[in-house]
């Protein structure tokens, strides 16, 4: 049975929001656990800590602007007649997908990690924030290249 482009269109945005929404999930569930903790240890550590949480987030909307984009090109997908072209433009949105899913799945492996080790060390010494920031934004930053990568294959279907 061979996939229509539609349907391969369609698994893209599913990649996208499915495997965004994993990394921003465990991102937030890892990091909050620990901003929990340093919030009880020091409670105006809260805000500091929250941004890890933030970043996380972040990740799900990234997932959900390319599906989005995915699927409002579904009806051009679909009045496409030649069958390459077609292929073409189905394998892009899924790479498109993908893309982002997988890219922001590992920078929410990292926000958690990351996101984690800078609540403890804001909690034991707030003066470590500004240090500790930089290795969450820049595994906020690995989801931003998947998403520019996607933002260009849409650009070309």
């Amino acid at each position: 049975m061979e996939m229509t482009a539609v349907a391969l269109a369609v698994l893209g945005a599913s990649c996208a929001v499915g495997l965004s929404s994993l990394g921003a999930g465990f991102g937030i569930a890892y990091s909050g656990a620990a901003m929990s903790g340093a919030v009880a240890e020091r409670p105006e550590a809260f805000t500091k800590s929250l941004i890890a949480v933030v970043l996380a987030e972040a990740l799900a909307i990234y997932g959900l602007l390319i599906s989005f984009m995915i699927i409002m090109k579904l009806p051009d997908l679909a009045a496409i007649t030649v069958a390459e072209e077609a292929a073409s433009a189905a394998y892009g949105a899924f790479a498109a997908g993908l893309a982002v899913g997988l890219a922001a799945l590992g920078a929410g492996f990292g926000i958690a990690y990351s996101g984690a080790a800078m609540s403890g060390a804001v909690a034991e010494r707030p003066e470590a924030f500004t240090k500790s920031l930089i290795a969450v934004v820049l595994a906020e930053a690995l989801a931003i290249y998947g998403l520019l990568i996607s933002f260009m294959i849409l650009m070309q279907i």
